[in-house]
């Protein structure tokens, strides 16, 4: 259900998330690794999540969406980066 060479992730502790922008929709959808049963959620960052310690985490993910899907280096999915012999 989850591709994590391709999505953001963020795993410490109790929280265990992936983000993917979803380009239909134009919005940022989060998944709970640990209840990959609950399906992807969209994230309005106007609203923010239960808390405030995962609102700034899902936040950081919905950022880091973005920042991919404009292509901006640094932030490009991970089966994008392209590795270099020096």
């Amino acid at each position: 259900m989850f591709n994590s060479m391709t999505q953001p992730m963020y795993i410490k502790g109790d929280y265990q998330l992936i983000a993917k922008y979803n380009r239909f929709d134009e919005s940022v959808e989060i998944g709970d690794l640990n209840n990959p049963s609950d399906g992807w959620v969209t994230y309005d960052p106007t609203q923010g999540a239960s808390s405030d310690e995962l609102t700034e985490i899902c936040n950081s993910l919905y950022d880091r969406c973005l920042l991919a899907e404009l292509g901006v280096e640094g932030f490009t999915p991970a089966d994008q980066h392209k590795l270099t012999k020096i």
